[in-house]
């Protein structure tokens, strides 16, 4: 071999070398970055479950990176162990108002009206914190819940701006629970809430002309589960009807992190004339609701309601989790139309 050939050999051999160490001290300096993070989120995550001991419930993930400490793992005061890595996710639930009697339309064992998810990204708090999901109890208007996500959301943008985000979840908190509380007192709940605390509970249990179909299974993708619900409908009230039915009438359909729907019929008048009714509800999965009344259009669905449930994975979907939503939906309806039960 000549010297010449031999040179650049042990150049190539060397810069590879060299882009090796580079790149090895990259990733060192990366993990010591994200290490300073998940430090500051774990410790904002500790304060957090502290100051509201009964109010937040940590949300463990299947997707966590085990880290080996000699330290205790923290626990939040439901004895939920925190996480040793991101994401950092927790449940901040809010208090149920006094004139809605919980026990009549929930069978869940928490007396609470709603919930906000929040993740601490990788880079808190250089980073915002992010909300995950939200909702609320059917018969509580969702402009309240959506005020409350809109405070949590301008919060955390001035904490970031104003003092770098620092106990940011903290103070996010605080917030949401009192924005939640004055709503609560400000707007009236909607008609639903009248119906419920008029009628005795043998009417709120007449549900016999609401039959609700849910898909046998369902798509899971990376943890993430959607499934599926058709029902017939009407009129604008057996919509109402139906939806608190099949909520109430399933603790695991409640845990789910959203129930989005749309529906989707012909109201015929006194006169004759026909009017086409639709609508549509994210419950906290942004247009996702519209999606599915684009999908009733589509398929010029008559009389149908159609929910499809979502238990978030812990992981993010992006504009995918859209297409799980329309395609678990498309499949049940078509399923209900060919064997005859729509």
């Amino acid at each position: 071999m000549n010297p010449t050939a031999r040179e650049a050999i042990e150049n190539a051999s060397n810069k590879r070398i060299s882009q090796n160490t580079r790149s090895k001290v990259n990733e060192n300096e990366e993990r010591s970055m994200y290490q300073e993070s998940f430090d500051r989120a774990s410790a904002d995550l500790e304060i957090l479950c502290s100051a509201y001991p009964e109010e937040i419930r940590v949300v463990q993930s299947k997707h966590i990176i085990q880290e080996a400490s000699s330290s205790e793992p923290l626990m939040d005061a439901h004895n939920v162990e925190i996480p040793s890595w991101f994401p950092l996710i927790f449940t901040l639930n809010l208090p149920a108002p006094d004139s809605i009697d919980i026990s009549s339309i929930s069978h869940t064992p928490q007396q609470f009206g709603g919930h906000v998810t929040m993740e601490f990204p990788e880079g808190y708090p250089a980073k915002e914190l992010q909300i995950v999901s939200y909702r609320t109890l059917p018969v509580i208007k969702k402009e309240i819940i959506e005020q409350v996500v809109t405070n949590i959301r301008t919060t955390a943008k001035e904490a970031l701006e104003l003092y770098g985000g620092e106990e940011c979840g903290l103070v996010c908190c605080s917030i949401a629970l009192e924005c939640w509380n004055e709503c609560l007192e400000k707007f009236a709940v909607d008609n639903a809430t009248a119906v419920l605390q008029a009628a005795p509970k043998e009417e709120i249990d007449m549900y016999d002309d609401i039959e609700w179909i849910t898909a046998e299974t369902t798509l899971t993708d990376r943890k993430s589960v959607f499934q599926a619900h058709v029902c017939a409908v009407d009129s604008d009230e057996k919509v109402r009807r139906a939806v608190n039915k099949l909520i109430q009438g399933s603790s695991k359909i409640q845990r789910a992190s959203h129930n989005m729907f749309a529906y989707r019929f012909v109201e015929r008048m006194e006169d004759g004339r026909e009017i086409l009714k639709h609508d549509n509800d994210d419950d906290g999965e942004d247009k996702a609701g519209s999606r599915l009344a684009q999908l009733l259009e589509m398929r010029k669905e008559d009389g149908v309601l159609v929910v499809v449930s979502r238990w978030f994975g812990g992981v993010h979907l992006g504009p995918k989790r859209f297409a799980h939503i329309t395609n678990v939906a498309r499949e049940l309806l078509v399923e209900c139309h060919e064997n005859g039960s729509l």
